[in-house]
């Protein structure tokens, strides 16, 4: 969600839109603090919201460029990164429990991303104890895999 919006962050602000959050949180209709809460809070946008922010962004753009926004706007927002996430995500959720662990392990880059998002996330206490329970299994089987890793170099 992180990268998400601080996509969506990224483009309001770009030349072709210029939006503040102030200004994108009053075009559709919120209160001012609105999308800045989102964003420094890392909530999960309802598609309805996500849809008024392209709607207020295509208007903007429009005015400044004459032009609706285009399917590159919504690739930079939907990045390969986001997708392959939110894919990893999904196998997640359906993944045997007996193999969790060697999912986990085989996908370590990801897994490495999402700790360091549920880590911002568990700063912020916006995990309830479950996923603080997740979050710590995740790094104890990814620090015991690194450190199996680091063992078999050694003895070579």
């Amino acid at each position: 969600m992180y990268q998400f919006m601080a996509n969506i962050d990224t483009k309001i602000k770009g030349k072709e839109i210029l939006l503040t959050h102030r200004d994108l949180s009053i075009e559709t209709g919120r209160a001012e603090a609105w999308f800045n809460n989102s964003f420094n809070n890392l909530e999960d946008l309802r598609i309805s919201s996500f849809l008024r922010i392209l709607a207020v962004a295509n208007e903007r753009h429009k005015a400044n460029t004459e032009a609706e926004i285009d399917g590159e706007f919504l690739i930079n927002i939907f990045t390969s990164k986001i997708l392959e996430t939110a894919n990893g995500i999904n196998i997640l959720a359906i993944e045997n429990e007996a193999h969790l662990g060697a999912f986990i392990q085989s996908e370590e880059k990801l897994f490495q991303d999402l700790i360091g998002y549920w880590g911002i996330l568990s700063s912020k206490g916006k995990l309830n104890d479950a996923e603080e329970q997740v979050l710590k299994e995740m790094r104890e089987i990814l620090n015991s895999y690194n450190k199996t890793e680091q063992e078999e170099e050694n003895e070579q």
